[in-house]
């Protein structure tokens, strides 16, 4: 399936969290749970220019990407798979993609950020002890695999 199918757009659209794959330097697995954004043909995610998910690519950047569908008990019985190549970018996203991620975080009904403001300081404390990096992936292929 290609990353552009319809099956595939309604997950890029609908899934609020991309389980990122990347191997160490010494080529072990990590997972690595981040919002993204998919803009523009790639998927935009935000992190630590220090994380062990910006390390990795660095060292490798063909990376496994999984999403799953929200809303229904359990979700769907599916899950999709992309593969694709990563680089990081030093510094915040661009505006298009900030405003796309406070669209979807901050703005979104019943899981709007809004109902956990109480919590915004203590978050911008945590953000600010790291440098930030964005990750963009270019999805290259898209497969639907069975959940586990």
């Amino acid at each position: 399936m290609s990353p552009d199918d319809p099956l595939a757009r309604v997950f890029l659209e609908s899934s609020m969290v991309a389980r990122v794959a990347t191997r160490t330097p010494k080529g072990r697995p990590a997972m690595t749970p981040l919002w993204f954004l998919a803009h523009g043909g790639r998927l935009h995610l935000g992190t630590a220019r220090t994380s062990v998910v910006v390390r990795n690519v660095k060292a490798d950047p063909d990376v496994a990407v999984l999403l799953d569908l929200p809303g229904r008990a359990g979700g769907s019985d599916h899950l999709l798979q992309l593969r694709g190549r990563a680089t990081v970018r030093e510094g915040i996203p661009s505006l298009p993609v900030l405003l796309g991620l406070a669209r979807k975080y901050y703005l979104a009904g019943w899981r709007s950020e809004f109902a956990h403001a109480r919590l915004w300081r203590l978050r911008t404390r945590y953000y600010a002890q790291a440098e930030g990096a964005v990750l963009q992936i270019e999805p290259l292929e898209a497969e639907l695999v069975r959940r586990p």
